[in-house]
Formats: structure tokens, C-alpha cells, sequence
């Protein structure tokens, strides 16, 4: 999903995978083999993860910045749509508009 934007480069941040584009990350995934994560930034979909924060798996942590950390254990996750969504609203948020439009 978030390979297939234009410029993206995949590179690593501490234990995490890192995907950027112009420069700016929008999506950090890490595994430790029980469970993986996954760190990105929303705006409009706030009001939904922390909704969705309640009643998963796994754990949902929206910070004050609008950076949400999602754990879940290997064999939960997001819906695909919705982690795909929350992947193309980070990369529109953090991304120069010249990248993302």
C-alpha cells in the first residue's frame, strides 16, 4: 500500500520500518513476532480510531499531535480498508503537496 506512492523510499528508524516521501515520514511498522505496530499521523479519522480504540484486539493510542500507534497481535488487525485509508491520510497530511496531489 504505502510502497506504491509516488516517491516513497523505505529506510528504518530504529526498530521500525520507516516510508517517506519528500523527505517527511508518514508511516513508521515494526514487529517484535507476538505482535506488530503501526504509527501514523491522522486529522479526519481521529474522531474514528479513537472510536475504534474501544472495542479491538489490540490497542489503538491517538497522541495529542495526531500521531496514532496501533499494536495488535499477529493474527488481528484494522480492516485493510480502513488501515488503507489511514495510510493514504497520513501520506496527504506529512507529504509536500507537490508529492501528494
Amino acid at each position: 500500500m504505502a510502497e506504491s506512492k509516488p516517491e516513497v523510499e523505505v529506510g528504518a528508524v530504529c526498530d521500525k520500518v520507516a516510508f517517506k516521501a519528500g523527505k517527511k515520514n508518514f508511516l513508521f511498522l515494526g514487529s517484535d513476532g507476538e505482535s506488530y505496530d503501526v504509527k501514523l499521523k491522522l486529522k479526519d479519522s481521529l474522531a474514528e480510531a479513537n472510536d475504534l480504540s474501544a472495542g479491538q484486539a489490540g490497542t489503538i493510542s491517538v497522541g495529542p499531535s495526531g500521531w496514532v500507534e496501533l499494536e495488535f497481535p499477529k493474527h488481528k488487525s484494522l480492516p485493510k480498508a480502513v488501515l488503507k485509508r489511514w495510510i493514504e491520510e497520513s501520506f496527504r497530511l506529512l507529504v509536500p503537496k507537490k508529492i501528494s496531489s
